[in-house]
């Protein structure tokens, strides 16, 4: 009789040993993750820690490269006639000039993966929020013919502006156009796929496909928003991008790691 007692007792304590381990393994920073990625906010390097079998918190930060997009767009000034000192007419044709937005950037993910059916499978769930900088790209370009006519009638007076989406920004004395897009600094994330952040093994495989929501793209120029003064979008790249793209959609491809 005591020896089945003693029996009994050794496999409770095995037991309960063994499902404080098993228990070890989840909690913040009991076991922790790093990964390195690509995605469409550029190359990722992050952290993750599991909380339970069936939530992982992760950090990641995004360095987006210069990626470009030009468009000519409208400038609409038509042609400007200005009488000369000879009695003769000087007339300059403006009516297009090249923009080019530059989308570099770098941002900062905070983000809770549920996995539904915890260890069983990797299928996941994820949501949490962006944070960044609220320009998206930066709006540069420049027009010879407005330089050439401010250049030789230093006495023209007239603002001329490129037209971009429903916005008109001003083009400088010298021919040049400055302004910058931007969004929401903090923008909610939703995304499902597959894989662990902290993979079981030392070395994982995770795919992961969402969508940012940034909230309506707005145009400034000198740090002021501008206002919307066209009735219709225009149809060059960048003005369709202003105009549609509300929301980002994010594929990421990461290599996972456990260091804990």
């Amino acid at each position: 009789m005591k020896t089945r007692l003693l029996t009994i007792a050794t496999a409770v304590l095995l037991g309960t040993g063994s499902a404080a381990a098993q228990d070890d393994l989840y909690g913040v920073f009991n076991r922790l993750g790093v990964n390195a990625g690509i995605s469409t906010e550029g190359i990722t390097v992050g952290v993750a820690t599991p909380i339970t079998p069936y939530l992982e918190l992760g950090l990641d930060a995004n360095f987006m490269p210069g990626i470009k997009v030009k468009g000519t767009v409208n400038i609409g000034a038509g042609d400007i006639r200005i009488p000369t000192t000879s009695g003769g007419v000087d007339t300059y044709h403006i009516d297009k000039g090249d923009l080019e937005g530059n989308f570099s950037r770098t941002t900062f993910d905070a983000r809770l993966s549920v996995y539904p059916f915890g260890d069983r499978n990797a299928f996941f769930i994820a949501g949490g929020l962006s944070f960044g900088g609220k320009k998206l790209a930066k709006l540069s370009g420049y027009c010879s013919e407005v330089a050439r006519l401010y250049s030789e009638h230093p006495e023209y007076s007239e603002q001329i502006t490129a037209e971009i989406d429903k916005y008109k920004i001003v083009i400088d004395r010298n021919g040049n156009v400055e302004g910058d897009a931007r969004v929401k600094s903090v923008r909610p994330y939703v995304g499902l796929g597959y894989g662990r952040l902290v993979p079981k093994n030392r070395v994982g495989f995770r795919i992961e496909a969402g969508c940012q929501f940034m909230g309506k793209i707005k145009v400034y120029q000198d740090g002021q928003e501008l206002n919307a003064v066209l009735n219709e979008a225009k149809d060059d790249d960048l003005s369709k991008i202003i105009d549609k793209w509300s929301v980002y959609p994010v594929l990421r491809l990461t290599l996972t790691g456990r260091i804990l």
